[in-house]
């Protein structure tokens, strides 16, 4: 490595050469003055081979990327073959997963100020001191589609799927086929709540706070039981809201009809006091005592019907109320039968399994460096 001949160096150290091959295998130790005159005569001489010494991969604490691109340089075949390998396993592994159709209804609340046309009415009602019959009640819709009454309705309820037949989901989850013995009370219980656990995991639900625009995807197996759900969701909620807003006016309604009953015999009483004081007191004016009394029942009479009068014009507020009762929630999109798959997607399965591939690939490549 040198480029020394043996000959040459034995005579310019002035030994033989039989004794520097020696020195060489190591048959007899090297004296000092030996060492002294080599390092005299050779000042520059190597004593180990660097011409095939590696870069390190990690010099001062630092990764040398250098060094890591030439790895994978001189391993791209390896690599290459591994990480093609590894992309048909994970698709060849979707195959073995269930297909999930999605399917979509979106949802966008009404407008409230819908009926200008009564704000005369409402304004009346208020300078009585009287509220406005405001009766849209704010409801939470994501809460209202995890809810047990939703999910009860969806399971227990006949779908139709793709292949023309009609069954519910727990027929379709095949969830009461779990007990072999008669099912009893509690296994009922038991089956509903198993039931309800895995449709809202079936379900999502997305509420944009900005617009107000709700969407509520389900995912099943059978594209058309997916639509059908989303689409019997999206009304069972617009149901609900109606139906309870409904109720609240139709309580008020008849609290105000059977308090305006009250009233108006009250008043026709207060009224035939009052005529009944001035067929038997005709001169009442010229008497202050009898001319209180006068006072006294003409403001009752007064009072009530002032009351009177509140209450019936409440009445029409509310009957107009029940009438009008619009959906607070409006059917922006139903949902349609999926035509393809949202699950499993066979180009991720691909690529994850792929970078699987390649990391262990690369790693081995730099394991073995």
């Amino acid at each position: 490595m040198n480029d020394i001949r043996q000959e040459d160096m034995a005579e310019k150290m002035k030994i033989s050469r039989a004794t520097l091959i020696n020195y060489e295998k190591g048959h007899t130790a090297i004296n000092t003055d030996v060492l002294i005159r080599l390092e005299e005569c050779y000042p520059n001489f190597s004593k180990y081979d660097n011409s095939n010494q590696k870069p390190q991969l990690i010099n001062d604490n630092y990764v040398d990327l250098q060094v890591l691109f030439s790895i994978l340089q001189n391993n791209i075949k390896t690599t290459s073959l591994i990480t093609i390998i590894f992309m048909i396993i994970g698709l060849s592994t979707s195959f073995l997963f269930i297909k999930y159709y999605d399917s979509e209804i979106s949802l966008y609340p009404a407008k409230k100020d819908n009926l200008n046309q009564f704000s005369q009415f409402q304004s009346l009602a208020m300078n009585f001191g009287i509220s406005n019959f405001d009766n849209e009640q704010s409801f939470n819709i994501p809460d209202l589609v995890k809810s047990k009454l939703i999910a009860t309705s969806a399971i227990n309820k006949k779908w139709k799927t793709q292949f023309g037949s009609s069954l519910n989901l727990l027929d379709l989850w095949s969830i009461s086929d779990d007990y072999s013995r008669p099912i009893q009370p509690i296994d009922s219980l038991r089956i509903m709540e198993l039931a309800i656990k895995k449709f809202h995991k079936h379900i999502s639900v997305n509420e944009d706070q900005r617009t107000g625009l709700i969407r509520i995807k389900t995912t099943f197996r059978d594209p058309f039981v997916a639509s059908q759900i989303a689409n019997s969701i999206g009304l069972d909620i617009q149901n609900y809201i109606q139906k309870e807003n409904s109720v609240q006016s139709k309580k008020e309604k008849i609290f105000i009809s059977d308090r305006l009953l009250i009233v108006k015999k009250e008043l026709e009483l207060a009224e035939l006091n009052l005529k009944n004081f001035k067929e038997r007191n005709r001169g009442y004016e010229d008497s202050p005592e009898l001319f209180m009394m006068y006072s006294r029942l003409n403001r009752d009479v007064e009072l009530k019907k002032e009351v009177f009068l509140t209450l019936q014009q409440q009445l029409e507020l509310a009957r107009i109320e029940e009438v009008r009762q619009s959906p607070i929630l409006h059917i922006l999109d139903l949902a349609v039968p999926a035509s393809q798959k949202s699950s499993p997607n066979r180009i991720f399965f691909m690529i994850i399994f792929g970078l699987i591939g390649f990391i262990c690939s690369y790693l081995r490549a730099i394991l073995k460096y």
